[in-house]
């Protein structure tokens, strides 16, 4: 008989957590269980479900892995992304722990057990025992936020081309010889968070970007990530250069502006018997910048010399 229709009753000890720290956790799980059916009561006794925040070392990660019985396969990328975030102390202690039900099962928390491990140091988690079989299973099958969602969530405008643009600058500033697609490029919410915090004028440039990426075809949030990166480091007037690159009047062969635009109109054409060209922000950022390298040391160029290849770091910005 379905649990609706049972009338079950499971319980909450808020003996052993940390005040009101998770009050917000369990009025959320009220609710949660007043829509399933479930009557959620606070208090002690038999049956109650307990929580408590626990330092999980390596060891006691690998003995709690040993009663992981029904959970799903281990995502790698996943438990080196945890892995990463608590080596760089990012790791925070919240309502998301690890779980063990009735039976001394762990029903929720493997990848982070299993991160513990290969990060190996001890991390703070919320434990909780005595979970009614089964209770948990919805609560890893909503969308799981990403940078843009978080941004909006702090109330910023254009959230996912600000997100896309901070991503940007963090890869530029953290990985300009390596390639920005990929597993190992990952950035997450908290770095995009930090470089947002960093650079705040980033925001500014949102519009940039929007001109630029419809006047040339230019990816928008790679185009206003570009400028705002030259802006930041160069000491002269770029006014020329962004209507160069904008308005594409009174240019003249081997500008650097003149080139660029070029390039990133073929860019967006479709060749015949050939699939359009993907395109990569890595790319678009490169080829910017050297356009823009070009132009600020008056140096002329050809279509030869404006070009990209996945190998090349993108470059430095030349600051004349």
């Amino acid at each position: 008989m379905p649990a609706a229709e049972q009338g079950v009753r499971f319980r909450w000890d808020l003996a052993t957590d940390r005040g009101a720290r998770f009050a917000w956790v369990v009025r959320w799980l009220a609710s949660w269980c007043g829509c399933h059916g479930w009557q959620w009561v606070y208090g002690r006794g038999e049956g109650v479900v307990r929580s408590r925040v626990q330092t999980v070392t390596p060891k006691k990660a690998a003995e709690y892995l040993e009663r992981n019985t029904a959970n799903r396969p281990l995502a790698k990328r996943t438990v080196r992304e945890f892995a990463q975030a608590m080596r760089r102390g990012e790791w925070l202690v919240t309502h998301q722990g690890i779980a063990f039900d009735t039976t001394g099962a762990l029903v929720d928390g493997q990848h982070r057990l299993a991160a513990v491990i290969e990060a190996d140091i001890p991390v703070e988690m919320t434990v909780f025992t005595e979970v009614p079989v089964g209770a948990f299973d919805v609560l890893d099958t909503g969308k799981r936020r990403n940078a843009a969602d978080v941004l909006a969530i702090e109330g910023e405008k254009s959230a996912v081309v600000l997100a896309a643009m901070v991503r940007t600058v963090w890869l530029y500033e953290n990985r300009p010889e390596l390639g920005w697609s990929g597993g190992d490029a990952g950035v997450t919410n908290h770095q995009i968070v930090q470089t947002l915090q960093q650079h705040p004028k980033l925001r500014d440039f949102v519009p940039v970007g929007e001109q630029i990426g419809t006047a040339t075809g230019m990816i928008k949030s790679a185009a206003a990530a570009a400028s705002y990166l030259v802006t930041q480091a160069s000491h002269r007037d770029l006014t020329p250069w962004f209507d160069g690159i904008i308005e594409g009047t009174g240019l003249t062969k081997g500008d650097p502006r003149l080139l660029f635009r070029r390039i990133m109109f073929n860019h967006t054409r479709k060749q015949a018997g050939q699939p359009l060209r993907r395109r990569e922000t890595r790319e678009h950022v490169t080829l910017y910048l050297k356009a823009f390298n070009a132009w600020t040391t008056d140096t002329q160029l050809t279509g030869a010399q404006l070009k990209y290849t996945p190998r090349e770091p993108v470059p430095p910005i030349h600051t004349h």
